[in-house]
């Protein structure tokens, strides 16, 4: 046991205490290791706080509380799936420690098991933060006593053990299917794509109709429960919570039995897997081909589009805003009746045009493109060093980029707004103005924590993207921007309409004018020191 530990601790390591390239300093480590943890309760708690109060509040009456448990667990499944399917290609089967540890007096089995059970720690996280707050929430708001006894958190408590374990174990399968389509594709980055396209298209697809569902809860409680039957652990887990025990059992056997099986069969064959995956990764087929003259902006910055979207964890995590941006633009203009229908049922006063700027710049913080770059450079660093260019060239391509990528897609996403929404032409170019605005300061700001905090010897670009330092930073500064902007517009609206309105454009503006300033003047300097 004692080896398993030393093991689980490695890989929990590798997967929420990636550092910056600290050298030792354990702060530092421990502050990225927060963070990345701060960022999974601050969604899981975002989207149960959200959902569980409006289910409530349509099922409350009826006493069908049932359905917040059913709903909360479909979004703890799929929201562990969406965080670990590709840290398990990374984490369980691209691990550049393989070699060393495989050479280890230690069972397969064993390192193949510490390196799952980190996979469920870090599901397991998910679902405290997506279940417990719909427990309280329901005890807040029940009609009928739901939560008022002791007996009920221990069965949601068993739930809560109980799920990341069927999370893991369809995680650890998919990111199977991911490095196994990669393998066998000529471009890997194609299947790991090919398989995330459609795993996310799923996703928007249940978020549509779970919209469409909590809009018709309080006509059709009954129906809509009726139709769940495809999704039977999941009904039998909400009727467990509520006090059925043998479903809590059928529940905990239905997530037990998958992931030992997945454990056992993994276990026989998980060194062959990984030497074939690692095998068919150094595979190297040359082909002469025309080279193409270019200068040097240009070149980098092909490169630059060439490891954005030939890197599917990249894309995945830092270009997931940019989908979102379309998509709600697209869901604005398609679904305008019911979204306004939507807002006034759930009785916001605030304008929509603050709501829409509020959106497109959440969404734009999602995209995280600039901030890792410079740490996914890794050691190959040097070469661009060498290279006969200036260090702020390098730095602006990278800036530059992001812009290419989240200025059309701000555009886009406003227009579409102001057209949904029937704004007159002073206030789409109000829109357009805060939120391009927005997406400078925010790429630029992005760059400037990538420099500070940089990460280049991390295990894989999992441990870059999605847990370092700049990345955690770059993202929850940009929100608590919008937060203070946010602010700024109330305290404007009551002295003035216009007023409530330049205030947060300002606010931006200063934003975006001093992140450029200070990556004019210390941007070079802090190139030169990595």
């Amino acid at each position: 046991m004692k080896n398993f530990f030393v093991l689980l601790k490695v890989s929990i390591r590798s997967m929420l205490l990636s550092s910056t390239n600290s050298r030792g300093r354990s702060k530092k480590k421990a502050a990225t290791g927060l963070g990345a943890v701060f960022l999974i309760a601050f969604l899981g708690l975002y989207l149960s706080g959200i959902y569980s109060y409006l289910l409530m509040k349509a099922l409350a009456p009826s006493n069908m509380e049932v359905l917040v448990f059913i709903f909360m667990g479909m979004v703890a499944l799929v929201g562990g799936l969406l965080f670990t399917t590709f840290a398990v290609k990374g984490v369980v089967f691209g691990g550049k420690d393989n070699d060393l540890l495989l050479s280890m007096p230690v069972p397969t089995t064993v390192l193949m098991t510490s390196r799952v059970t980190a996979i469920y720690l870090e599901n397991l996280l998910f679902s405290v933060f997506v279940l417990v707050p719909a427990g309280v929430i329901c005890t807040f708001l029940t009609q009928s006593g739901v939560g008022h006894s002791l007996l009920f958190w221990i069965r949601l408590g068993i739930v809560v053990l109980s799920l990341p374990l069927l999370d893991t174990a369809l995680s650890v399968l998919l990111g199977a299917l991911v490095a196994f389509v990669s393998a066998r594709l000529s471009r890997g980055a194609l299947g790991q794509n090919l398989v995330m396209g459609i795993f996310m298209a799923a996703v928007f697809y249940f978020s549509f109709h779970l919209s469409d569902m909590i809009s018709g809860l309080a006509q059709n409680v009954a129906g809509v429960k009726a139709s769940l039957t495809w999704a039977a652990p999941v009904l039998w887990m909400g009727e467990g919570i509520m006090g059925d025990w043998g479903m809590l059992l059928a529940f905990v056997l239905c997530c037990v039995f998958p992931f030992a099986l997945m454990v056992m069969g993994l276990g026989r064959v998980y060194r062959q897997a990984v030497t074939a995956f690692a095998a068919q990764s150094v595979q190297s087929n040359y082909r002469l081909s025309a080279q193409t003259a270019s200068g040097q902006k240009k070149a980098l910055l092909k490169k630059e589009m060439k490891r954005f979207f030939g890197t599917p964890m990249y894309f995945w995590n830092a270009g997931m805003g940019l989908i979102m941006l379309l998509a709600a633009g697209a869901a604005a203009l398609i679904m305008r009746d019911k979204l306004l229908a939507y807002v006034e049922m759930a009785g916001y006063s605030m304008p929509l045009l603050p709501m829409a700027a509020a959106v497109i710049g959440f969404c734009l913080c999602t995209c995280p493109i600039a901030a890792p770059s410079i740490s996914l450079e890794g050691k190959y660093l040097w070469i661009l060093r060498e290279s006969p260019m200036e260090e702020s060239s390098l730095i602006w391509v990278k800036v530059g980029f992001q812009l290419l990528l989240t200025l059309p897609s701000t555009v886009i996403a406003g227009i579409c707004f102001s057209v949904a929404f029937g704004f007159p032409l002073w206030q789409g170019a109000v829109l357009l103005m805060a939120t391009l605005l927005f997406a400078v300061g925010q790429a630029s700001f992005g760059m400037l924590m990538g420099l500070c905090f940089p990460k280049l010897d991390a295990v894989n670009e999992t441990v870059v993207i999605k847990q370092s330092m700049a990345t955690v930073l770059s993202m929850f500064a940009s929100i608590a921007i919008l937060w203070a902007a946010a602010g700024l517009y109330y305290w404007g609206s009551s002295i003035t309409w216009w007023m409530a309105l330049a205030l947060p454009i300002g606010f931006f503006a200063l934003f975006a004018v001093v992140c450029i300033v200070i990556l004019l003047r210390q941007g070079p300097s802090l190139l030169k020191r990595l």
